[in-house]
């Protein structure tokens, strides 16, 4: 049948079979142009009234190809997602198809012979149910409880049912609104009886095929997958579906016949291991067990029998244990048709793991109270408390403990054959899947047992304690095998925080892990590799110094790569674990020195070497940390370090982000560690941050945050003048400050570093007009710590010009501020935010200046006022007459004291504000007219600044620099002359204040003056009178 399409999607009316020709051409991959008019008739169609009901429709057409009911029923499981809830305005679906298409949902599993397409249905009507049920569909779980019940001899459409029901319940099961939670436990009595049934009828007969040879193995076969479904939904279910389990007598009567299951079918399946469904039978029940010990350990522990059936789970692991040796291990592979991985493997060793993860459940709920928000009666507690208690008594006995530990750490713990084939076949691969499996303990036995093991030594530590020291003295034996010694040293590696204050580790490092590293002897590469691990536990925890320089020549000996013992999975593991042993807290970096060069020289070498990506990322991390720990004497070895790097980065080619990320973070950690001496690197470095901060770039994307990290640790450890290559940087960061990006923050950093570092550059003609419009944009952010920086170093710009350049320099920038309309969006700022403050009430008008933002304008302009007044007030003219815009300037400009926090700020207006005073006529009259503003501005701020310990001394004036640190930048070093040289400092305010207002009162006359201070509130007066009782005629030296 040919679906062409024929015609252009949009002139296409909605129908059956135009959607099914629609849904051919977008299957198509033959054609572009078709698939895409398809994809676009699909799009337009979605608004139809009809459209989901009819791809319904389309999709239980058995007629048509299979390929096109696929799509149609992947479209509308994507139209449920988007389009079925109520609040879903664009392209929702109405009641009347909604009604129609639940209508139809059953026929898409029950009448379906392709497992997948009736899969895609079941999922559909799992979605609409979790949605509808119960408000909206009331009898969804009815209408299919009667479908069970009337399928019950039908396997083929029995099993469609089974599929719908089995996703509903893991739907609702997930869900968590107490809504839907309720409503499935209201249905689960009923859903767990005909479940029962329909499990205990088709096990019935696929047993009577396998003892007796009754029927034939088509049915038994069609039974046996039919009663797994059952199984496999009421295991949910009794999980799920009660909120106390073990109360129900219907759960408690499964809850037995699932022990006695599991005895029977673990016969067959060792009997037989024809049919495999068998061992899927076998892990639903342990599935059930593990999950009811994890979900309700309540529950569990007052079913019947849970711990004779602990102790049966624990009697398979020990059976396993017998043959772990030659166990070929559990396989995570991909499953079609779920979402998590699908384990392979022998099925005893599967269900030995059940058993460990089983028996980590009972310990949990016995040396754990179980945690609840939600209300116990006091009986309900004590039932719970005495099944507990009831199940730790008979379970965890002394010899039961001892036999779980004796077990784990002398058969569970051994390196397996089939590891060592693995090691061999691909050396590289098998390192990173131990690393990257060693902690799943829910997949691998060997990890599960450690997890056991640590939880048995840590709650029974007094039992336990005495036979594992007995068994770590085995390795003094000069006959123990490898095998032997490397499961000891796995235990004691596990052991380590528990036994530190019994076990003396350093004797057993000096007397016998020294020897046992440097063995020669057939598989002595298990043991270098598990030594290895073993100082990477042991070092955190306990570790004496003359030890740890034993513990350096170590992993430098199995770093050595001239070594034939010392494969690349030794090699590799010794990297990996070095990392904790740097990381330390008493890493002794002069003891360490000696072997620096051969450690660093080997992790280079290292990282060439390997294939894996994973495992090059984990060496760089390991040199990163090196560098970091060694701080001031890794200088030494830069060259060494510096001549890699690069030929790293390359190879990880254009598109190696991760790569080049490690990168870029060794050469921050060795920038920072030799500090000024980076500068003979720029060479390299410079180029990096260049292409990572490109514009556009991919590099930029993944790259970003940790070059202009290392970019910022480069400019501030470079002492000036900066190079040429450094300073064509500038205009990047300069560029994007201005453009308000997430990285906004740092290429302030940047950006101000370059101005402290190299203000002759930065405020040149190249950069200064550019420098004033970012500064001006980062000004107007509305993160405080962004807004806060950029008014610091808006006033350092200022500042430099006029230090530099004298008053021709300070008139340039100025000249630059009005011209890029900084200043003028500066004032009208402050101008909306007065305007904003004179009005109250509802209709209360808001400033678009955040209070920080104000406060940080003011600043500024006290900064200017400071430097020139003039030059202030012939700016402040360019926007009106002076005695208009000090008027509101000035009202502003004194009100917003009140939201200064910072003391510095506070004393930087008042000598702004000062200053003014100098001018004649006609600001010196528009001063006096603000006398009481004045007065109370310089009492308040001056009892602030002034000394708690010296009454009447200013406390922000110094004439002393602040002391030098070992840790200061070149940027701090420069910034701390800048802080010693401020006016903030150098200037006394009292006298300061004193000198101003003699010369305001000869500029205006006395008489004006006096008229002017007879307006100010007497107590006004007063307080700033007693400051000059208190105050020393002298600033303090």
């Amino acid at each position: 049948m040919n679906f062409a399409i024929e015609v252009e999607g949009a002139a296409s009316p909605l129908g059956h079979m135009e959607l099914a020709r629609t849904l051919s051409s977008a299957t198509s991959s033959q054609d572009h142009v078709k698939r895409q008019a398809a994809d676009q008739q699909l799009a337009s169609w979605q608004a139809h009234v009809d459209f989901y009901s009819t791809l319904q429709a389309v999709f239980l057409d058995g007629n048509l190809p299979r390929e096109i009911r696929f799509l149609a029923v992947i479209q509308l499981k994507n139209g449920i997602d988007t389009c079925w809830r109520h609040h879903a305005i664009k392209n929702a679906i109405q009641p009347a198809e909604k009604q129609l298409i639940r209508s139809r949902l059953f026929r898409g599993s029950i009448d379906e012979r392709d497992a997948q397409l009736a899969l895609h249905n079941a999922l559909v009507v799992a979605r609409i149910v979790r949605i509808d049920f119960p408000n909206e569909w009331p009898d969804a779980l009815d209408g299919l409880v009667e479908q069970l019940r009337a399928l019950r001899d039908d396997d083929q459409r029995l099993s469609g049912a089974l599929l719908i029901l089995l996703r509903i319940v893991k739907e609702l099961g997930t869900a968590r609104m107490l809504r839907a939670q309720k409503a499935l436990q209201n249905v689960t009595p009923t859903l767990v009886q005909i479940l029962g049934e329909i499990y205990d009828a088709k096990t019935r007969t696929w047993q009577a095929f396998l003892t007796a040879h009754q029927g034939d193995e088509r049915n038994a076969m069609a039974a046996m997958d039919n009663g797994l479904t059952a199984f496999r939904i009421l295991r949910r279910l009794l999980i799920v579906g009660y909120e106390f389990p073990h109360k129900d007598e219907l759960v408690r009567q499964i809850w037995a016949f699932s022990q006695s299951q599991l005895g029977q079918l673990l016969g067959m399946a060792d009997a037989d291991g024809k049919y495999p469904q068998l061992g899927k039978h076998l892990l639903q029940f342990t599935k059930l067990h593990l999950a009811m010990a994890s979900s309700h350990p309540a529950s569990f522990a007052a079913l019947p029998g849970s711990a004779e059936l602990a102790r049966a789970y624990w009697n398979l692991v020990a059976e396993f244990s017998l043959v772990f040796d030659q166990s070929e291990g559990i396989r995570q592979g991909s499953s079609s048709n779920e979402t998590k991985p699908r384990a392979d493997g022998p099925l005893l060793e599967r269900l030995a793991l059940k058993g460990l993860l089983l028996m980590r459940a009972c310990i949990r709920m016995t040396h754990r109270s179980v945690q609840t928000v939600r209300y116990r009666s006091k009986e309900d507690s004590q039932a719970q408390q005495q099944a507990v208690a009831s199940i730790k008594s008979q379970l965890f006995s002394d010899n039961f403990v001892n036999q779980m530990a004796n077990t784990i750490i002398t058969r569970l713990l051994v390196f397996r054959k089939a590891d060592m084939e693995a090691w061999e076949e691909d050396p590289q691969e098998w390192e990173q899947r131990e690393e990257s499996q060693g902690n799943a303990y829910e997949l691998e036995v060997r990890p599960c047992a450690e997890k056991l093991f640590l939880d048995l030594l840590t709650h029974y530590k007094e039992l336990l304690l005495e036979p594992l020291l007995a068994y770590f003295a085995t390795v003094h034996d000069p006959q123990t095998s490898v095998t032997t010694k490397e499961a000891v040293y796995t235990a004691m590696g596990l052991a380590a925080a528990l036994v530190e204050d019994t076990f003396d580790f350093d004797a057993l490092v000096k007397s016998v892990i020294t020897a046992d590293a440097v063995q020669t002897n057939p598989m002595c590469q298990i043991l270098r590799r598990r030594i290895a691990i073993l100082l990477s536990q042991w070092v955190p925890v306990k570790i004496s110094k003359e030890t740890r320089s034993l513990v350096y020549e170590i992993f430098q000996h199995f770093l050595n790569s001239d070594d034939p013992h010392n494969d690349i999975v030794v090699r590799i593991t010794a990297a990996r674990q070095f990392k904790a042993v740097v990381d330390e807290f008493g890493f002794d970096g002069v003891s360490f020195n000696p072997h620096a060069p051969y450690v660093l020289k080997e992790l280079i070498n290292l990282v060439y070497t390997v294939e894996v990506d994973e495992t090059k990322l984990a060496i760089i991390e390991t040199l990163r940390s090196l560098i970091s720990r060694m701080d001031n004497s890794v200088t030494q070895f830069s060259d060494l370090i510096m001549e890699a790097l690069p030929g790293i980065w390359s190879s990880a080619g254009e598109m190696g982000f991760m790569m080049k990320q490690a990168v870029l973070a060794i050469l921050l950690s060795l920038v920072v560690a030799v500090r000024a001496d980076s500068q003979q690197y720029h060479h390299w470095i410079l180029p990096l941050i260049a292409e990572a901060t490109q514009e556009g770039s991919d590099a930029s994307i993944y790259l970003m945050d940790e070059a202009l990290d290392l970019w910022h640790n480069l400019l501030v450890n470079s002492r000036p003048p900066l190079s040429g290559d450094l300073l064509s940087l500038a205009s990047v960061a300069i560029k994007y400050l201005g453009y308000q990006t997430e990285h906004s923050e740092t290429y302030l950093t940047i950006v101000s570093s370059y101005l402290t570092l190299a203000p002759e550059a930065l405020l040149g003609d190249q950069y200064r007009q550019p420098l004033s419009i970012s500064l001006s944009a980062a000004l107007d952010t509305t993160k405080y710590e962004i807004g806060n920086v950029a008014g610091k170093y808006t006033e350092t710009a200022f500042r430099l010009s006029h230090q530099i350049g004298g008053d021709q320099g300070f008139q340039l920038l100025m000249r630059d501020v009005v011209d890029t309309g900084f200043l003028k969006h500066m004032l009208e700022g402050i101008h909306d935010a007065h305007e904003a403050h004179k009005t109250s009430g509802p209709r209360k008008k808001q400033s678009r200046l955040a209070s920080f933002t104000l406060t940080s304008y003011f600043s500024i302009i006290s900064r200017i006022a400071t430097i020139d007044p003039s030059t202030l007030v012939m700016m402040l003219e360019t926007l009106g007459p002076i005695e208009s815009v000090w008027d509101w300037l000035s009202t502003e400009w004194f009100s917003n004291f009140d939201t200064m926090a910072d003391y510095d700020r506070r004393k930087l207006n008042l000598l702004g504000l000062t200053r003014l005073l100098e001018l004649p006529q006609p600001v010196a009259g528009l001063a006096v007219g603000k006398l009481q503003d004045y007065l109370s501005m310089w009492t308040s701020v001056i009892c602030m600044i002034w000394d708690d310990t010296k009454p009447g001394f200013d406390a922000l004036y110094t004439l002393e620099e602040p002391p030098a640190t070992e840790w200061d930048t070149q940027k701090d070093v420069v910034e701390r002359k800048l802080w010693a040289t401020d006016p903030v400092r150098t200037v006394s305010a009292l006298p300061f204040v004193k000198e101003r207002l003699q010369s305001l009162a000869q500029a205006v006359g006395e008489q004006m003056f006096q008229e002017g201070l007879a307006n100010v509130d007497k107590d006004i007066v007063a307080d700033f009178q007693k400051l000059g009782e208190t105050s020393s005629a002298e600033p303090p030296s």
